[in-house]
């Protein structure tokens, strides 16, 4: 015999009496209900933790802060003035005052000299020894260069600036660069015929001529290797350092009135022609006396050994007849004829000046330049006759056409 609780038996009672459907429709509710209280707890979370990153984000914007802002252009350029002012204020050197001494005899300082403000001009930076070489910062050297570096040479400028125009002439080869078997017996010749010629250009012609002429305002080159020649008129990769001329022309402007005398000393040419006469021959182992018969001479002993010295010393041409401020056509020769060393000197003498004698009572002359001039400077070994740096500045030009209308001088 069972026995049945009445707590089971209620169960029963009331599982009895509810109806299938009823339980099935709780079950599907109740199951609903849980999905759409775990769906709205999820979006509650997610809307909870984007309000909370957002909060985060905010916050670390906070936390940074900007400078005041950045004046525009204007601004800054007047407070940089005002700083710079203030700063050069504070730098700028107490001022310079006059200092008087109470003694027994009052003594005044000078107040402090001003400071040139510009630079020295090219025309007043002196080049080699006689001429305004304007581009030269210094003295030339004897050689090629100047003591300061420019490019110039002891057979001029490679730009106008006063002086004569000289263009450089090799013998031994044609403009078309062939040989012309030209020889020492040849080149003298050559030289002969030019100068009795008239210094007729068609002598010149039939050899090779450089491209790059030079200016020169003097002929004041000591003993220097023959090469030094072909070098300053570029051409020294082409031309060999023998046989070759450099013939120089223009006009001058004498600086006084009277009678001159053109004197020098070549080795191995140097011929000068002026007003249209050649008035001076003085090469070495050249015929001077059938070109231009010499009417003095001066030994001055240079140049020393082993370097060659003229026969006789310096040749002294005839006397020259001119007018201060009148413009006369001249030409200057020079040339090299074996090659080796090569000089040439050319200096001016006036009839009746007076002039220093050296120890065997040659005249000291001053060089004949075409403008004012600083002494050359010499490389070591180097030697120049006695001669005078400071004397008349003949007024040239490198223009050959006749300048009848330049009657009056002026200074250099």
């Amino acid at each position: 015999m069972s026995t049945v609780l009445p707590e089971a038996e209620s169960i029963e009672t009331e599982a009895a009496a509810t109806p299938p459907r009823m339980t099935w429709l709780r079950r599907v509710f109740g199951m609903r209900f849980l999905v759409i209280s775990i769906a709205v707890h999820v979006v509650l979370g997610l809307i909870a933790a984007v309000w909370v990153v957002q909060q985060y984000n905010t916050a670390r914007k906070l936390t940074f802060q900007s400078g005041p802002p950045s004046p525009n252009r204007a601004t800054r350029s007047i407070e940089h003035k005002v700083q710079m002012a203030k700063k050069q204020s504070t730098m700028t050197a107490p001022a310079i005052k006059r200092i008087v001494s109470t003694g027994i005899s009052k003594v005044t300082l000078p107040e402090m000299p001003s400071m040139p403000t510009s630079p020295t001009s090219p025309n007043q930076m002196a080049g080699a020894g006689g001429a305004s070489l304007g581009a030269s910062a210094g003295p030339m050297t004897a050689g090629g260069g100047a003591a300061g570096g420019s490019l110039v040479s002891m057979f001029g400028l490679r730009e106008a600036s006063g002086g004569l125009k000289g263009e450089f002439y090799d013998l031994k080869q044609s403009p078309g660069r062939k040989d012309t078997g030209m020889d020492k017996d040849k080149y003298s010749k050559v030289v002969i015929e030019f100068v009795k010629s008239g210094w007729n250009q068609a002598v010149l012609n039939p050899y090779y001529k450089a491209s790059k002429p030079l200016y020169s305002s003097q002929f004041l080159i000591p003993s220097i290797k023959a090469d030094e020649g072909p070098k300053a008129f570029q051409v020294e990769r082409d031309v060999k350092p023998s046989l070759w001329l450099a013939w120089y022309k223009g006009n001058v402007i004498p600086s006084e009135t009277g009678t001159f005398y053109f004197v020098g000393a070549g080795d191995d040419v140097l011929c000068v022609r002026f007003n249209g006469n050649s008035v001076l021959s003085a090469n070495f182992d050249i015929d001077n006396n059938g070109l231009v018969r010499p009417t003095a001479h001066y030994d001055y002993g240079w140049p020393p050994p082993p370097a060659w010295k003229q026969p006789g010393g310096f040749s002294k041409g005839p006397g020259i007849q001119v007018e201060a401020g009148k413009s006369y056509p001249i030409e200057v020769l020079i040339g090299e004829q074996p090659g080796g060393t090569f000089h040439a000197i050319l200096l001016l003498e006036k009839q009746g000046g007076t002039y220093k004698k050296d120890n065997h009572g040659n005249p000291i002359l001053p060089v004949f330049r075409m403008g004012d001039s600083k002494p050359i400077a010499l490389k070591q070994g180097q030697t120049l006759p006695p001669h005078e740096d400071d004397g008349p500045i003949w007024r040239g030009t490198s223009d050959t056409r006749p300048t009848s209308a330049l009657d009056t001088l002026k200074k250099p």
